[in-house]
Formats: structure tokens, C-alpha cells, sequence
């Protein structure tokens, strides 16, 4: 009767497993026709930091510039007739917002009724002769547009060109950069989507293939946010058909070599399946977007459930006649463990992190729910390969009585402890969170240099009262920065200041130019050999001031837009701000600018040393939180296992210590990722800890915790080769922790080596989970 109850229970929680996971499967159908979105911004994962209202206003208007920013530089034979094809390509296909950029309109033209306000710094600190001289050589210069009556000293092109630098020149529309006698083309505007938008990428793709099948002489250099992030989708598609296959096909492999049957084999995958199948939907549902590095390394954690099933599965083919019931203590405190783990990451400030431990405890829980609910009732077909190779490696194990093995290992676990302690280093490097490829990044950095502009790692943000107002405080500053920038400290540096002069500046320009008119005009008409009617000497300034609006309407002053705040909304009492984008600083540059934010009005962000400090407060958190787990966990294993709980933390312990003693030996610093695999190592150890001291002689148990290295070393050890350092640290962590792992699982089971004959009974023939008729049966 007890036995028709328990079965009656047990089908029962089958069907009802089956209910939820078909409700699962119907949410992720909803979600998916939905438009349920992914988000592939590694810096989404990244937590809030603590910032100012101010800080988050430039911080915003920083990643609205730069998300759809796009820029190619074009180099041939003829490169204004490639630059012109090109563009045109992106415009056509809709890549590029069509803007008076790109549309053959000359700069100049929207500036003609301000030249005599826009005063080149070249011009303004001169003498008489110098302007005269100028004017000659513009006279007698062939190809030069000299306009005598209206602009006879060419302040226009002057002003212009101090907009471009000295490096830049205009051919008609296009900006021109000159090195080592090559002519680059600079096409840039505004992208139509976002940055990460798949079908943009794609469709950017095609035009650029299409134009260098087409234009093979022609070259291309890269800059933007839109060709990092197609990279990337592209290398994670490569991993995916790559290690993620080679992972599966691996896995298959060696789980078929192991069992022989195809149903055992698929069963063990199943369990893996329905965690995705929870995971995935719900914390679609939590999170409302996954973060495709969720995705990937959340399944991959997933795949510590196919544990659950090994050792099931291992039981039951090589110990039929022993009751499953023995399993479900080992197997449940592997999940709790494994669970205990993983979530301290939800105790922490990291958005990824949190949303990735969701994400892995939701799918180990459906996991392991699946092996408990289903398994059992999933027959098995026993083959005698899978006793073969569970009696050989049933006698891997440390003989009692011996001495020398464990003086190795006390050697080993001692030089462990003294290369952590006196080599090992911390590394907070932002190139872990960048998968783009070197070659991609070193394209970057190329036109960065060619067009001398300042990145956006680091800033000053400048508010005032009015807009005249910030633009004479920056002007101000301008003097302080020059002089960095004259002494080499600081590479290089951009403001609006440099574009719109203020009213009072704008005024002495006037002054100045007029009075160069009037002194020398005469002079310039005589020794050019003009009547003296040929050049006007009146001097008609444009009634109002030139404006950051007025700016921002021309082509040249629309990139210029990325360092406006101008107030609005809630902040529209703040008053006006601007950035000053910086070069890179030495150290002498560096503390000069920690000194100009002293003031009230400038404030210094440096977004990459915030970020890296984020990263090593999380790590320093993470690494807290594994050891608060260890501890824990080893209370509460004592409390079960007595003087026996050192063999449950053996194997996890031992391979965390090796793990850090060989990043140590590598000078590679311990960064937040490589935690990430300790976590992993340390669930998976303590999986092989648990059945080392619950099932310490049965081949079932060592069989199983094999399989469940090898798996993982599988499924995360091949991550050592990926392209993306995040990942990559990962595996490599992994694969020397489970690796030691595995080896470390006959240390904790000392004890009388078994004779093979009763190590498994060949004589085993009955199948848990059937009835004498071959009916499965719950168990």
C-alpha cells in the first residue's frame, strides 16, 4: 500500500513538473512574439556609480554622443571620388543621417556674417606685417579663393582652419588629414539606429564589403562605437559554432563512450534543457532585458546540473539493486551548496552579477527538480563499458597507511600559500570587460591620432550662470590647459570656447580687425600694385554676438554638440555646463588637473579610474563573500559529518588555493572574472566533497564525480580560448580548479583500496526504476 502511495506521489509531482515547465514554455513564446528584448552592452551590466546630478548629466549626454558616433577615414589613389561613392552607399541604404555634412555643403557659408567676430589666435596675437604678408600670398597664391573686398587677409579660412587643426585641411566638403604624403577623406555624421542595433550592423557590413570588392585599392580606417559592437556579435556567434559545439560535441563523446545508450545519454542532457527552459523565461520576466552575457555564462553554470544526472544515472547503472533514496540527501545538499555559492553575487552591487545568479540558481533549481521528478521513471540499459571504467577508477585513491602522498600534498598546499601570499596581485583593468579585437582597437587608436582628438576617458565639466558666462570661464581654463599642453603634460584638449568665443572676445576681435583695416589696407593695396577702391575697408560685424546655437547649425559644429548641457527639465535651474574633453596626462598633467577642479565652478571625472575602482570594490566583495560561503558551509558540515567534514572541503579548498597559486606564478592579476570561476570551482567541489564522504565506496559515486569534472572542464576549461578576456579568465581559472579538483577527490577518500571483484557485481542485472516485466516504475 506504502509503495502504491509513493508511486502515486511520484507521478503525480512528474505531472505536475510537466504543468510548470509547459507554463514556461508558453511564457518564453509570449516573450519572444513580444519582442522580448536582449541587450548586448557589457556596460549595462556594470553597477550605478556613485555620482553627482552633474556627473550623470555629462555621463548621459557622453553616451548619447558616443553610441551612434561614426567615423571612417578613406585613403586611395583617388580619394575624393572613393569617399564620395562610399558615402553615398551609406546614405542610400540608410546607415547615415543625411545632414548638411553630407550633403556637399561647404562650412564657410553658414560663417560669413560672423567672420569678423571669429578672430584666429593665429591672427590675433600678430603684428601688422604678418597679416600683410599673409594677404599677399594669398593674392599670388593660385587656387586660393581670396575674396579682396569682403575678406582681403582670408580671417574666415584662418578661423576655420583653427577649427579643423593643423593636421586637417577641407576638400570642398570632406575634412582631409595629411601623413607621410597620404591623403585620408573623413566621412562621419550620426548613425540612423542604435549601435547595437543587429540589422544596422549587418547592413553596415554589406556596404563595406560591397565597396572594397568594388574599390579593392582603396583603404579604410575605423572609429565608432557601431563597429566594436558588431565585432563582438560577430566573435560571440564564432564561440558559440566553435567552443560551444566543440564543448557539446566533446560532452556527447565522452558521456557515450561512458554509457553506450542513447537514452541514458539524452537523459542526461534533459535536465540541462529544463533549467533553460526556467531560467530563461522568468528572469526575462524579473529583469525585463538579458544581457547575451548572461545568457552565455548563466547556461554555462546550467551545466553544473548535468551533475545531478551523472550521479544518477552512475547509480543506477552500476548499483541497480540500491535504492535511489540514499541519493537524494548527497544530491540536495550539492544544490543547496551549489545554490549558497552563486547567490552571495545577489548581495552585491553589480547588476550583472545579480542578474546572472538569478539566472543560474533559477536553472540549477529546474535542474535538479527535472533529475528528482523524472529521471527515475526514464529506464536505463546497462553496458559493460561503464563498469570497466568505473572499477579502474574506483582504485584511484590514497592507500591508508601512506605517508608520501599526502607529504606532497602538504608540500604542494604550502608553496601554494606562500606564492599567494608573497606574488599574488589584483588587476582592475577595463580591457577585461572589452571584447573587440586588437586589430579593431588599434584602428581606433589610429584615427584618434590622425584627427588629434581627445577621447572621452577623462573630463572637466564647467557651469556658470549664463551661456556667456561658461564661455569666458572656459577661456579662462584655456590659458591653464594651453600651458599643459605646450609642456607636453597633456596630449591634447577640446572646449567650446575654442569654436564660440565670448561677447567680450568676440568684441576685441572687431576692434582688432579693424584696426587692421584701416593701418593696413593702404599698404597692402601699394604693394600688391591695386587701385585703392579694389579693397573695402569698412567693417560690418553681424549686429548679434556669434552663439553655441550658432554653432551648433553648422556642419563643422554639430560634433561640438557632444560637450553642451545645457539645462532643461528638473535641471533647468541648474544652469548652463559644458565638458572639456582631455588627452591623455602624465602624472604632472594629472595632479594639474585635480587642482583646477578644486574650484567651485570645474569639477574633474575620470570615468576609467571610477570604473576600475568599482570593479575592484566588487571584486573585494565578491572574494569577502566566498570566504563568508566557505566558512558557512564548513559549519554546516560539520554539524553533519563530524571530524569527516575536512574531505568535503578538501577538493574545493585545495583547487581554490591551486587556482590562485597558479594566476600568481602567471603575474596574471586577480580580477573579477577569475573570482567568478572560484565560485564555480567552488560548487562543483563541494558537489565531489559531498559524495566523496556520503558514498565514499561505492565506484558509483567516483564514477560520477569524474564524469562531472571532465563535463565541466569541458563546458567552461575550453573558455580559456576565448577572445573575450571576461571569458577567458573564466576558463582559465576553471580549468586548473576542476582539474585539481578531480585530483584532489582521492585524498578525500582514504580508505582500504577494494578488491575489483566486489567492487561491482557483474552479476547486477536488475534495473532500478522496472518492475520484473520491464516496466518503469517511480522511485
Amino acid at each position: 500500500m506504502k509503495q502504491r502511495s509513493a508511486g502515486t506521489q511520484a507521478y503525480l509531482g512528474a505531472w505536475l513538473w510537466g504543468l510548470v515547465l509547459l507554463g514556461c514554455a508558453g511564457l518564453l513564446a509570449w516573450q519572444l512574439s513580444t519582442g522580448a528584448r536582449w541587450d548586448t552592452r557589457i556596460v549595462n551590466l556594470l553597477p550605478d556609480l556613485p555620482q553627482t546630478d552633474l556627473v550623470m548629466r555629462a555621463e548621459k549626454r557622453m553616451a548619447e554622443g558616443v553610441e551612434d558616433d561614426f567615423l571612417m577615414l578613406v585613403q586611395g589613389p583617388q580619394p575624393r571620388e572613393l569617399a564620395e561613392d562610399l558615402r553615398s552607399r551609406l546614405l542610400d541604404q540608410d546607415i547615415l543621417r543625411p545632414s548638411e555634412n553630407t550633403s556637399g555643403s561647404r562650412p564657410d557659408k553658414a560663417l560669413t556674417g560672423y567672420r569678423y567676430q571669429l578672430l584666429a589666435d593665429s591672427l590675433a596675437t600678430t603684428d601688422k606685417e604678418v597679416w600683410l604678408e599673409r594677404a599677399l600670398f594669398r593674392l599670388f597664391s593660385p587656387g586660393l579663393d581670396n575674396d579682396l573686398r569682403n575678406d582681403p587677409f582670408g580671417l574666415q579660412d584662418a578661423w576655420i582652419q583653427q577649427q579643423l587643426g593643423t593636421h586637417l585641411r577641407l576638400d570642398g566638403d570632406f575634412p582631409v588629414v595629411r601623413e607621410t604624403g597620404e591623403r585620408w577623406l573623413l566621412i562621419s555624421g550620426r548613425l540612423t539606429a542604435s549601435a547595437y542595433d543587429m540589422a544596422l550592423q549587418a547592413s553596415l557590413g554589406e556596404v563595406l564589403e560591397g565597396f572594397q570588392a568594388d574599390h579593392p585599392e582603396a583603404r579604410i580606417l575605423r572609429a565608432g562605437l557601431v563597429f566594436h559592437a558588431a565585432a563582438g556579435a560577430k566573435q560571440a556567434r564564432q564561440e558559440i559554432s566553435t567552443i560551444g559545439i566543440g564543448s557539446l560535441l566533446g560532452l556527447l563523446v565522452m558521456l557515450w563512450c561512458v554509457f553506450r545508450d542513447a537514452l541514458t545519454l539524452a537523459s542526461l542532457m534533459l535536465p540541462v534543457a529544463c533549467g533553460l527552459l526556467v531560467a530563461l523565461p522568468i528572469s526575462w520576466l524579473i529583469f525585463g532585458s538579458l544581457n547575451l552575457l548572461t545568457l552565455a555564462f548563466g547556461a554555462s553554470l546550467i551545466g553544473i546540473a548535468v551533475d545531478y544526472a551523472l550521479h544518477l544515472q552512475s547509480a543506477r547503472h552500476l548499483a541497480p539493486e540500491q535504492p535511489l533514496a540514499r541519493l537524494w540527501s548527497a544530491l540536495l545538499l550539492g544544490l543547496i551548496s551549489s545554490l549558497a555559492a552563486y547567490l552571495v553575487q545577489l548581495a552585491t552591487p553589480f547588476p550583472g552579477l545579480r542578474q546572472m545568479a538569478t539566472f543560474a540558481a533559477l536553472g540549477l533549481t529546474g535542474a535538479w527538480l527535472t533529475v528528482r521528478l523524472w529521471l527515475p521513471m526514464i529506464p536505463v540499459r546497462q553496458h559493460p563499458a561503464t563498469r570497466r571504467i568505473a572499477n579502474q577508477l574506483a582504485r584511484l585513491r590514497v592507500p591508508a597507511g601512506a605517508h608520501l602522498p599526502w607529504l606532497a600534498l602538504g608540500a604542494v598546499a604550502l608553496l601554494a600559500i606562500l606564492v599567494i601570499l608573497f606574488r599574488l596581485q589584483v588587476s582592475d583593468d577595463l580591457r577585461q570587460l572589452n571584447p573587440s579585437p586588437p586589430e579593431l582597437i588599434a584602428e581606433q587608436q589610429r584615427v584618434q591620432q590622425l584627427l588629434q582628438r581627445p577621447g572621452a576617458r577623462h573630463y572637466l565639466i564647467v557651469t556658470a550662470d549664463t551661456d556667456d558666462a561658461l564661455l569666458t570661464r572656459l577661456e579662462q581654463l584655456d590659458t591653464a590647459l594651453t600651458a599643459l599642453s605646450d609642456e607636453s603634460h597633456l596630449d591634447q584638449f577640446r572646449h567650446l570656447a575654442q569654436a564660440v568665443p565670448s561677447a567680450e572676445r568676440q568684441h576685441q576681435s572687431v576692434e582688432r580687425i579693424r584696426f587692421m583695416h584701416d593701418t593696413a589696407l593702404p599698404q597692402l593695396a601699394e604693394r600688391a600694385g591695386l587701385p585703392a577702391d579694389a579693397l573695402s575697408s569698412s567693417i560690418e560685424p553681424h549686429p548679434q554676438p556669434f552663439t553655441l546655437t550658432d554653432w551648433f547649425a553648422t556642419p563643422l559644429g554639430a560634433a561640438d554638440q557632444l560637450l553642451w548641457l545645457a539645462a532643461s527639465g528638473a535641471d533647468a535651474d541648474a544652469g548652463p555646463a559644458s565638458l572639456v574633453l582631455l588627452g591623455e596626462a602624465d602624472g604632472v598633467g594629472s595632479h594639474a588637473l585635480h587642482a583646477l577642479s578644486q574650484a567651485e565652478d570645474v569639477h574633474y571625472h575620470d570615468r576609467v579610474a571610477q570604473l576600475g575602482q568599482v570593479l575592484g570594490d566588487i571584486r573585494d566583495s565578491i572574494a569577502l563573500w566566498l570566504g563568508i560561503a566557505i566558512a558557512g558551509l564548513a559549519l554546516v558540515f560539520s554539524w553533519r559529518y563530524g571530524t569527516s567534514v575536512w574531505r568535503v572541503l578538501l577538493p574545493p579548498v585545495g583547487a581554490i588555493l591551486v587556482s590562485l597559486a597558479v594566476l600568481a606564478l602567471n603575474d596574471t592579476g586577480l580580477t573579477l572574472f577569475h573570482l567568478l570561476g572560484l565560485l564555480l570551482v567552488l560548487g562543483i567541489g563541494l558537489d565531489a566533497g559531498i559524495f566523496s564522504v556520503e558514498h565514499a565506496e561505492q565506484p558509483a559515486s567516483w564514477l560520477g564525480i569524474s564524469l562531472s569534472c571532465a563535463s565541466s572542464l569541458l563546458a567552461f576549461g575550453l573558455l580559456s580560448f576565448s577572445a573575450t578576456p571576461a571569458l577567458a579568465h573564466l576558463g582559465m581559472t576553471s580549468l586548473v580548479g576542476l582539474g585539481t579538483t578531480w585530483l584532489l577527490v582521492p585524498f578525500a577518500r582514504v580508505g582500504r583500496l577494494p578488491p575489483t571483484s566486489s567492487a561491482i557485481s557483474e552479476s547486477s542485472t536488475s534495473i532500478p526504476g522496472k518492475d520484473p516485466h520491464g516496466k518503469a516504475q517511480p522511485q
